[in-house]
């Protein structure tokens, strides 16, 4: 599914331009509420079963824990996890994890974003901000 909604999700808003179009060719506010009410109750219901069956797992999780990245001389990438110390709000170091780079599917740069795709089977992407 969440390869569906990379490829094809963007039809899932055909509806709602088709209704904003009826709604600017029949100058008509009736077609207006109801693209907001398609917005509003249908996209969020479709967008479900994405969220729990992707966004909540412990994959994602660990996508959203405190971490630097770097890669080695030895080309491997190297990811140290931190937790926060909750009396003086430092980080403490915890985990590290060592990839090899043959791991690596792909590493691109979008916008102001490194992305690198791996093949590991806990950990798919990585995402660095710049």
């Amino acid at each position: 599914m969440l390869i569906w909604m990379i490829s094809r999700g963007w039809l899932l808003f055909l509806p709602l331009v088709a209704v904003v179009v009826m709604a600017a060719i029949f100058s008509d506010v009736r077609w207006a509420i109801v693209a907001v009410a398609y917005l509003l109750v249908c996209v969020p219901m479709i967008l479900t079963p994405v969220v729990f069956s992707h966004i909540l797992t412990p994959k994602a999780r660990r996508q959203l824990a405190l971490k630097s990245v770097e890669i080695d001389s030895e080309r491997n990438i190297v990811i140290q996890y931190f937790e926060r110390n909750p009396q003086d709000d430092s980080l403490i170091p915890t985990d590290k994890e060592i990839i090899p780079f043959y791991d690596t599917k792909a590493i691109i740069h979008i916008f102001s974003t490194t992305v690198i795709w791996l093949k590991a089977p806990n950990i798919e992407l990585i995402l660095i901000p710049d």
